[in-house]
């Protein structure tokens, strides 16, 4: 595995795990309440949880942490799923820390990846897959310039109501991206 791989954007490094990334992970989004309403794991009861997840990814090329370099703290992480490489299609994953949220650094890491992965990588398609309740995540995707492909019906679930939500899917292609590009 690279670990020293890093990508750099204005403000960021976007690199791979480290076991020393434990404890700042678990402080920076283990322990956050609302992730639990979109994804599984959260919030974390214990930080063996995090040692867990943390060592999982290190095994993981596409598992990288955001890292705001202006602090040197760790904001969230972003990851690819790529199950078929031969499809060049992947699926992007990102969380974002609470405290660390709505300063534009989800965009920021996920325009990184679109480039990485879609120009670098040559891949062809890269999707995200949303509950349709989040609504922040929606707009992110959105901004970025993925495009609305379906409606998974009742796919997820809210772990404390019990209420069912559909699944959006989104997806952006190479070409899309470097049209995205060329007018940014």
């Amino acid at each position: 595995m690279d670990e020293e791989r890093v990508l750099e954007t204005g403000r960021l490094w976007i690199r791979h795990f480290r076991e020393s990334d434990v404890y700042e992970c678990w402080e920076s989004w283990g322990q956050d309440e609302s992730l639990g309403k979109y994804i599984v794991p959260y919030p974390m009861t214990n930080i063996k949880q995090m040692e867990n997840l943390v060592r999982g990814f290190r095994s993981n090329t596409n598992a990288w942490v955001i890292e705001d370099k202006r602090i040197e703290k760790i904001v969230g992480y972003i990851t690819l799923d790529i199950p078929y490489r031969q499809t060049g299609v992947g699926e992007i994953g990102y969380v974002i820390g609470e405290t660390h949220q709505k300063q534009g650094y989800a965009f920021e890491a996920i325009q990184s990846m679109l480039e990485e992965y879609l120009m670098n990588r040559n891949m062809y398609m890269l999707e995200a897959k949303c509950n349709e309740t989040n609504h922040p995540s929606l707009k992110l995707l959105e901004k970025t310039g993925f495009h609305v492909d379906g409606r998974l019906r009742g796919r997820r679930v809210d772990l404390a109501t019990g209420e069912r939500n559909d699944l959006i899917v989104m997806s952006m292609t190479r070409d899309e991206f470097m049209h995205n590009k060329i007018w940014r």
